[in-house]
């Protein structure tokens, strides 16, 4: 139960990140993070569906989970995420239909980071914004030790600048992984990205707005 650190963290730097709940969980329940959710609202956080991968191949499994989410947030989900990045060519025009505005699912490969990984497209009416850099798969198909993770993000940042100026590059940290070796520099990323005169962090919802 790591949300509460993460808040504190980003408001040190002054941010406000998007987080994606799950409905769907093998042990508990989202009522569990009831209180977490309406307090990351109430300080301007943005609060995005984790679709369960089960559910991406039925509109009526994704709309209930949109929906569950929606009776604690009180107000429209316009984010996705699968879990397990589980995603297919159908997902964008479901999401539509549903009226979500944005989806970050989509990864082309486990262990490399290139101009695929980054940047947005437009599927079906949705903005795709590829997972560019992810906790998960820095530390296991990447390889990438801790005291090299500042170093990953310097090169993704470059790789990105070479370009485009205005270039899209998404960051996943995990809840749970913030107390953990690697997971546990997200301070120092944020100092790292914050330094960086060209770099802005956004919400999805923001970026969208911007895009649009």
């Amino acid at each position: 139960r790591n949300i509460p650190e993460y808040m504190e963290i980003e408001e040190r730097f002054g941010i406000r990140s998007t987080f994606f709940f799950r409905t769907i969980y093998e042990n508990g329940s989202i009522n569990e993070y009831e209180d977490d959710i309406k307090q990351l609202q109430r300080s301007n956080w943005e609060i995005g569906l984790h679709t369960d991968p089960s559910s991406i191949d039925d509109l009526e499994k994704i709309q209930h989970e949109k929906e569950k989410l929606e009776l604690i947030t009180g107000k429209p989900i316009i984010g996705n995420r699968v879990h397990f990045l589980n995603y297919n060519s159908e997902l964008p025009s479901k999401l539509k239909k549903l009226g979500f505005l944005y989806d970050s699912s989509l990864r082309h490969s486990k262990d490399q980071i290139d101009e695929k990984e980054m940047g947005h497209s437009i599927i079906d009416g949705v903005f795709e914004f590829p997972v560019t850099l992810m906790d998960a798969y820095l530390f296991t198909y990447m390889k990438i030790r801790e005291e090299k993770i500042i170093s990953e993000f310097q090169k993704t940042l470059d790789l990105g600048r070479s370009l485009s100026e205005n270039n899209v590059i998404s960051v996943i940290w995990h809840e749970n992984v913030l107390k953990m070796k690697g997971g546990r520099v997200y301070k120092q990323i944020l100092e790292f990205l914050t330094s960086q005169d060209d770099v802005e962090i956004k919400r999805g919802i923001d970026l969208v707005k911007i895009l649009k």
